[in-house]
């Protein structure tokens, strides 16, 4: 079994803090007010936790992509891995939609079927769509192993290089100003498990100072442009959250870089305990902070860091009791 490496414990537990702090948040941001408290405050907190999707794929690229494994091997290992939680998570949370959202009385069987199946196609919750994503990055990565094996370090930051291009190129938000040259062979997320490869296994001198300053000049960019856009449409816009955003790649490069430089020590065993169930309380943590965020009674500036933190520890003790249930590690996550 891989040693777990001290950064990737660290970067994944936070990514994962992130999403839920994220889906705390955004329920604040649809009413725009440029003025209000509570917008900007969300606004803030969304903008320095966009980068947490991209850590998850830049951690498994820098997991994934030095091992030599067959391809049947591989699919074999870990696609079943993703799959029975995808199936199970799937189950639930179509049960839940239809219990929370639905009334049986008046919705006729046929509307039930189109709706299940609609679901089923698409993801019966939001935060499900990264279950779908994942399953086609996995499917791609043994041939990406087999490019970055025999690929020379040049031709891996040139193809780095055309996958960023295509951040800029390929983004509906800027289609306006950029021109249409077709990208899409080095779009999507699967650039970012080169860019995790990459960032972990090559030196990179960058100072501590400056890493920390940059970071804080993009959360400070996120924030103010998605305020000054949304200001002068006067709605709310998140073309500066997307997890495709050059913005936000460059924000989770740097945030990957500062912990690699700054997370050297063996994890503790409680860390390892929560790295170890991130994957199921990612998957949980909707069903959980749908009750936890009405009980928080607090003003905004509490509320959603509280519910935050208590949305995480809930959906780690959930994730520990289902694996307690025979094949409960299976279907998990």
């Amino acid at each position: 079994m891989q040693k777990p490496i001290p950064y990737l414990v660290t970067l994944r537990i936070l990514a994962t803090f992130l999403v839920i702090l994220i889906h705390a948040s955004t329920g604040y941001l649809n009413q725009f007010n440029a003025t209000s408290l509570e917008w900007n405050y969300a606004n803030v907190l969304n903008s320095m936790s966009r980068f947490s999707v991209p850590l998850f794929l830049m951690i498994s690229g820098a997991l994934l992509l030095n091992k030599q494994e067959d391809s049947l091997v591989f699919y074999r290992k870990r696609m079943t891995r993703i799959l029975w939680p995808f199936l199970f998570w799937i189950a639930v949370y179509l049960l839940y939609y239809f219990y929370r959202y639905t009334n049986f009385e008046v919705l006729p069987a046929q509307r039930v079927i189109e709706i299940s199946i609609d679901k089923i196609l698409h993801g019966p919750s939001a935060h499900l769509w990264f279950l779908y994503m994942i399953l086609g990055v996995y499917l791609a990565i043994p041939f990406l192993r087999i490019l970055v094996q025999h690929a020379s370090h040049r031709d891996l930051y040139i193809l780095l290089g055309l996958w960023a291009a295509s951040l800029l190129i390929m983004n509906k938000s800027y289609a306006s100003y950029m021109p249409k040259i077709d990208l899409t062979f080095f779009s999507g997320y699967l650039g970012y498990t080169l860019l995790g490869y990459l960032l972990a296994n090559r030196e990179w001198r960058i100072s501590t100072p400056v890493l920390i300053i940059s970071i804080l000049l993009l959360i400070l960019f996120n924030t103010l442009g998605t305020w000054q856009y949304s200001a002068s449409i006067n709605k709310f816009s998140p073309a500066f959250y997307g997890y495709l955003g050059p913005n936000n790649a460059v924000l989770a490069s740097l945030v990957f870089l500062l912990c690699k430089r700054l997370c050297v020590q063996p994890p503790s065993s409680w860390l390892q305990t929560l790295d170890n169930h991130s994957f199921g309380i990612y998957l949980v943590h909707i069903i959980v902070l749908n009750y936890v965020h009405p009980l928080v009674n607090l003003p905004i500036f509490y509320k959603i860091p509280i519910a935050t933190l208590v949305t995480f520890i809930g959906s780690f003790v959930a994730t520990y009791l289902i694996r307690k249930i025979p094949y409960g590690s299976v279907i998990s996550g």
